[in-house]
């Protein structure tokens, strides 16, 4: 099943819109005609089957004919990380992450974080891609340019942990339980500075570990998606 996404659902006329790369993927590379049939996200859950009624090179109308909500997740993940030097690095967790399971991506500047030109348009791309490849039929948050300073005083997502490389004695899979809403900080390629940790520890943010291993920081993050896929299986 191919999905395509769009927000432009008219649920009073049960109608949709693709537009740029979604219609012309439809027109162009599927092929396909009106009177046949797709299947469309709105990225917050539904999958809409519709059946064409206009189509061109750069817009496809549908009629919805049947709706499905994917359940949500029992749990809430949000993983902050810092931007690497390569956005490829980046883009290689953001697919992974999306695949796995998350609910928000937060890139965060530390005060050892690479400088990076961050795309959002493609990133915003990848992130759909991953999502309709995926099947998982929300849409992850990404946040930009977020300051440490300031997400460690945020209380908005959860139970907060920070993995970092001063031997923290509690790996992940041990103080995290299952439908636990938590947010997961993972540092640059430097790891945060001590100053930093302390901060984070005396505002409420436990520390932990990701095994003995020394992670790069894309690889960590998907780390952390994995084991709370698990622990939620």
């Amino acid at each position: 099943m191919i999905i395509h996404y769009t927000k432009d659902i008219n649920l009073n006329h049960n109608t949709i819109t693709l537009t740029g790369d979604e219609a012309q993927h439809c027109a162009k590379v599927l092929r396909k005609r009106m009177g046949e049939d797709i299947y469309v996200t709105d990225g917050e859950g539904a999958l809409h089957s519709c059946k064409i009624i206009e189509i061109s090179k750069t817009e496809c109308k549908a009629e919805i004919f049947n709706t499905l909500q994917q359940s949500k997740r029992l749990y809430d993940l949000t993983i902050s990380i810092c931007p690497t030097k390569k956005q490829s690095r980046i883009e290689w967790f953001l697919e992974k992450a999306v695949e796995i399971g998350v609910s928000r991506i937060i890139l965060t500047q530390t005060q050892r974080t690479e400088k990076s030109r961050l795309k959002e348009v493609r990133l915003h791309k990848i992130v759909v891609a991953a999502m309709k490849q995926s099947k998982n039929l929300y849409l992850p948050q990404v946040i930009t340019n977020q300051n440490w300073n300031d997400l460690i005083q945020c209380n908005e997502y959860g139970d907060k942990y920070i993995a970092h490389c001063e031997d923290p004695k509690t790996h992940l899979a041990k103080i995290c339980g299952p439908a636990q809403d938590c947010i997961v900080a993972i540092g640059p390629e430097g790891d945060f500075t001590t100053q930093e940790i302390k901060l984070a520890l005396e505002l409420g943010w436990k520390e932990i570990n990701l095994g003995s291993s020394r992670l790069r920081t894309e690889t960590a993050g998907v780390v952390v998606a994995s084991v709370l896929a698990q622990i939620n299986m």
